[in-house]
C-alpha cells in the first residue's frame, strides 16, 4: 500500500494509459491522492468520474498556451487580465474537482522591481478571490529557463511581503537541489516559517524515480514535524510507472 503522504502526478507518471484511465490506474497501484497539471485540457464530467474514490491534492491553474512557451502570467505586467482569468478558471475548476488547493504559475520574466510589483498585486488579488489555500513554485531555470521565481529566497521573500496565509510556498526539492545544491535546508526554513503547503520530488538525475535514497532525510523530517500536507510524484518514469514505485517501499 502506498503511504497516504504521497500523491501521483497524473500528468507525469501513468503516460502509458490514456489520460483518463490514470487515476484507475493510480488505485490499483495504491494511491488515494493525486495532482493534476492540465485538467483543463479534460472533459470535466470524465474527469470527474474517472477521480472517484482520489484525493486532488493540487491542481494548476490554466497557464496558458504551454506549446508556444507561455507558463503563467502572475509576475508579467500588461496580462492582468489574463492571470485574473485563468485563476478564475481555475478555482471554479478546482471546486469542480474537489482539489485543496491550486498553483498559480509567475511567467517568464526576470526578477525586476516590475515585475515584482506585479506579481505582488497580481497574488494578493488572488488571495482575496480563493477560499483554497495557492501555491506559488520557484522553478529551477535549467529545465524552464527565464522562470520568474526560480530561488528559494526570492520566494521566501515575496511570500513575507505579501504576508497572506492564504499564499504558500509550493517546494520541489528536485527544482531546489538543481537551483540550490541541496534541499534540507531550504525545506527546515519553510517549515520553520510555516509557509510550506505542498511538496514535490524526482531524482535529480534526469528527473526520474528518486529511488537512491536521496530524499530519506527530507522525508523523514516531514514525518517528524507532523506535516500534514502531501509529497506529490512528479516525476519521469524510466518505463513503466508501476514497475518503478518499489523505491517507495
Amino acid at each position: 500500500m502506498i503511504a497516504a503522504r504521497f500523491a501521483a502526478n497524473l500528468d507525469w507518471l501513468y503516460g502509458e494509459h490514456a489520460y483518463l484511465d490514470r487515476p484507475a490506474a493510480a488505485r490499483t497501484d495504491g494511491f488515494n491522492a493525486v495532482e493534476l497539471q492540465q485538467p483543463h485540457l479534460h472533459d470535466v464530467a470524465a474527469l470527474t468520474a474517472a477521480l472517484a474514490g482520489l484525493r486532488v491534492v493540487l491542481i494548476n491553474a490554466p497557464a496558458g498556451d504551454w506549446a508556444a512557451g507561455e507558463r503563467g502570467f502572475a509576475a508579467l505586467p500588461g496580462q492582468e487580465a489574463r492571470f485574473r482569468d485563468s485563476t478564475l478558471r481555475g478555482l471554479d475548476l478546482a471546486s469542480r474537482l474537489g482539489a485543496a488547493r491550486m498553483h498559480l504559475l509567475s511567467g517568464l520574466a526576470e526578477d525586476t522591481p516590475a515585475h515584482r510589483g506585479t506579481w505582488l498585486a497580481n497574488l494578493r488579488w488572488a488571495a482575496e478571490q480563493s477560499a483554497l489555500p495557492l501555491t506559488v513554485e520557484p522553478i529551477n531555470r535549467r529545465d524552464m529557463p527565464g522562470y520568474f521565481l526560480h530561488t528559494q529566497a526570492q520566494a521566501l521573500a515575496l511570500l513575507a511581503e505579501l504576508g497572506t496565509p492564504r499564499v504558500q510556498l509550493q517546494l520541489d526539492l528536485y527544482h531546489c537541489r538543481v537551483t540550490e545544491g541541496e534541499s534540507l535546508s531550504h525545506l527546515t526554513r519553510a517549515l520553520d516559517l510555516g509557509v510550506l503547503g505542498h511538496v514535490q520530488v524526482a531524482g535529480v538525475a534526469g528527473r526520474h524515480e528518486p529511488d537512491r535514497g536521496e530524499y530519506a532525510t527530507e522525508l523523514a523530517l516531514l514525518g517528524r514535524r507532523a506535516w500534514a500536507g502531501a509529497v506529490g510524484l512528479e516525476y519521469r518514469p524510466r518505463a513503466m510507472t508501476s514497475a518503478g514505485l518499489s523505491w517507495l517501499a
